[in-house]
């Protein structure tokens, strides 16, 4: 009787590590499949943004609509991330609200300040290289 509880024991343990490698193999696809979506999202706001950013000057309202609906993705994004990868969605969107800024004062008539402009797509292209890294 002892030798058959022994061998039922292991043999739950087994299954038991055999579920939890099966778990962390799918927790691992899920999280790579979240990855890959939101490095696409990442990529897809960096092109939006510096399309946006060269209509500044001719279309001031059109570049900051687009530039709100760039960050405001980016927004709904940093909620779904989390560590270095979510510090990097906060970082785009940071300088993306940098961006809305710049739009929204050459809208109102005020000169662009290009020297912002410039740091503002330095940062968000730098974060959205590291996330890209990272993920």
């Amino acid at each position: 009787m002892r030798t058959a509880t022994v061998a039922a024991t292991a043999l739950l343990s087994l299954a038991l590590v055999g579920c939890s490698d099966v778990e962390d193999a799918a927790k691992g696809a899920a999280s790579d499949a979240a990855c890959s979506v939101a490095d696409k999202a990442m990529d897809e706001a960096g092109t939006q943004a510096k399309q946006a950013v060269s209509d500044l000057g001719a279309d001031p309202a059109a570049a900051k609509r687009e530039l709100t609906a760039v960050r405001d993705g980016l927004k709904s994004l940093e909620g779904q991330v989390d560590g270095d990868t979510g510090g990097k969605v906060t970082d785009a969107r940071k300088a993306l609200d940098r961006l809305v800024t710049q739009a929204d004062a050459a809208r109102d008539g005020t000169p662009v300040d290009d020297q912002a402009v410039e740091d503002a797509q330095a940062d968000l292209d730098t974060a959205i290289e590291d996330f890209g890294d990272l993920c």
